[in-house]
């Protein structure tokens, strides 16, 4: 039993240092979905209803994100001018400093991704069915925004854990 708590750690820690596999995660989950839906031909979660609901969901996406986007670089602001031991610490432990740098520029750059493809599916989606799949890119951004939303309440949940003492 140590040795699973010890393993399912050690994949949590390697997963927090490298943002990218939130794309593979992201990728598998929407995989599995896509195949799901091929074998059964139901659970299309956005391809089911008509256009004008999930340009509504496209919309209410594009304008989470965006208000999320703005609330890290705040907060990103925020630690690049804070003082303190703890803030130095985070800013120069070897262990910490990169993957801390990583993590808010992977947070940043989806929120900006993740605008971008809901966006974009308003303009590309203009049949009643979606015969071109632009559900499915928007599904695979939000996707991926969950994911990323994880790792935005780690980091924050980081900046006051006992890992860091100054």
């Amino acid at each position: 039993m140590a040795s699973l708590v010890e393993t399912a750690r050690g994949l949590l820690n390697g997963w927090r240092s490298r943002p990218a596999t939130d794309w593979l995660v992201t990728g598998a989950a929407l995989g599995t979905h896509g195949l799901l839906v091929a074998l059964t031909g139901h659970g299309d979660i956005f391809g089911a209803p008509g256009r004008d609901p999930r340009l509504e969901v496209y919309t209410t996406g594009a304008t989470v994100v965006a208000l999320v986007g703005s609330f890290v670089t705040a907060a990103i602001a925020q630690y690049a001018s804070a003082t303190g031991r703890r803030m130095r610490v985070l800013r120069t432990a070897p262990h910490l400093a990169s993957q801390f740098r990583r993590n808010w520029v992977s947070v940043l750059s989806a929120t900006l991704f993740i605008s971008a493809v809901c966006l974009l599916a308003i303009a590309l989606d203009t049949t009643e069915k979606d015969p071109g799949g632009v559900h499915w890119a928007v599904e695979g951004a939000l996707l991926l925004g969950a994911a990323r939303a994880y790792r935005l309440l780690w980091l924050f949940n980081l900046v006051d854990s006992p890992q860091v003492t100054p």
